[in-house]
């Protein structure tokens, strides 16, 4: 399943740019630098944490020495690369802020969770890897290929932030969220001036026919987040969706496009408008606790080229500074981080024996029907 493949998708263009300098290595690397970092993963000396912006606890001199390793050894590696779908200018500012910190360059291979995992598979099952680091929202790939030992664990100072919780952000193959995409309900303040205050104000008679909805053929993830609105606001809610007689969008870009623009009035699904409002257009959105979103989860691959980058790498992810950029416009994995507009924490965890193949497609039946 793609987790918030519409969004991510829909949102943000593809960076292809990406890096095989370095000569490929076996598993075996990749899990002699993680054993290194795992020995330093409560690390945090003075320097590193004080630049990092982190609030890690403190450790051994012995700690921060390991830790120290990997960062001189990544540095000698000279490069790391991403496979994300996250958004393209978060990543581009990630890659800035990363190269700027350590003097490692970052390649980014932005696009969808199926078209990664298509290169992830082939990768492994040669040995021959080119990403280091992977970011999916696709919770089961990332879960089944962990299990079969496609990643590596990653630890680091950050991991040991009391503000990260591991007990929720971590599995057990070493996997962790980073942030998470997430869905707003959005308004154009001309033509609905008092604004919205939760999804329940869609149904105002005022605004049928003028409330956009995103296409649940699009992906399970939509299908999701329709029972999602079924869990905050009643199980009748989307029967009295359908009874406005809204626009159906195929992603929520065009459906914030079309609200920008005036075609519609509200909207139960964009990406946060923060951009659209800065630049003066007549929008507003609101992001509900709990919200509507998917996880990106981070992985260092077992085959990754750059191992010791690949684990500077996703200890940064976790830092107040990789977090800036990853986060922004999304949930972060940190709470208070500049520029996003929740955390984690106040993100519904979905409940994938829900969205089984059978239950999709009635659902999108149904739908299909109420809508006409």
């Amino acid at each position: 399943m793609l987790l918030a493949a519409t969004l991510v998708a829909a949102a943000c263009g593809s960076d292809n740019s990406q890096s095989n300098s370095a000569a490929p290595t076996t598993g075996a690397s990749a899990t002699s630098a993680a054993a290194t970092a795992t020995s330093a993963a409560s690390a945090t000396s003075a320097n590193s944490n004080a630049a990092a912006g982190t609030t890690a606890t403190s450790s051994s001199g012995a700690d921060a020495a390991a830790f120290q390793t990997i960062i001189d050894k990544a540095k000698q590696e000279g490069s790391v690369t991403i496979y994300s779908s996250q958004g393209t200018d978060q990543l581009n500012d990630l890659a800035k802020r990363f190269q700027s910190k350590y003097g490692v360059k970052l390649d980014v291979l932005r696009d969808v969770d199926a078209n990664l995992e298509a290169k992830l598979d082939v990768e492994h099952q040669s040995g021959k890897g080119i990403a280091d680091v992977a970011v999916l929202s696709d919770t089961n790939y990332v879960n089944t290929k962990g299990q079969a030992g496609y990643f590596t664990k990653a630890t680091g100072p950050d991991f040991n932030n009391p503000a990260y919780d591991q007990s929720k952000n971590v599995n057990p193959n070493g996997s962790f969220v980073v942030s998470a995409a997430v869905f707003a309900l959005g308004w154009n303040t001309q033509s609905v001036p008092g604004g919205l205050k939760s999804y329940a104000d869609l149904l105002d008679p005022k605004l049928k026919g003028m409330v956009g909805v995103p296409d649940p053929a699009v992906s399970p993830s939509i299908v999701d987040f329709y029972m999602y609105l079924q869990e905050q606001q009643g199980a009748d809610f989307v029967t009295k969706l359908a009874a406005q007689q809204p626009q159906i969008f195929p992603s929520v870009l065009t459906e914030g496009q079309n609200l920008t623009s005036g075609q519609i009035s509200a909207a139960t699904a964009v990406q946060p408008l923060v951009d659209e409002k800065a630049q003066g257009a007549p929008v507003d959105f609101l992001v509900p606790s709990p919200a509507w979103g998917a996880r990106f989860w981070a992985s260092v691959t077992s085959v990754a080229p750059h191992p010791n980058a690949a684990l500077l790498l996703a200890d940064y992810l976790l830092t107040t500074d990789g977090q800036e950029a990853v986060a922004r416009k999304a949930g972060s994995a940190l709470p208070n981080i500049q520029g996003a507009v929740t955390d984690v924490s106040k993100i519904r965890v979905p409940d994938p024996a829900k969205l089984t193949p059978d239950a999709v497609a009635k659902f999108r039946a149904d739908f299909k029907e109420m809508t006409g």
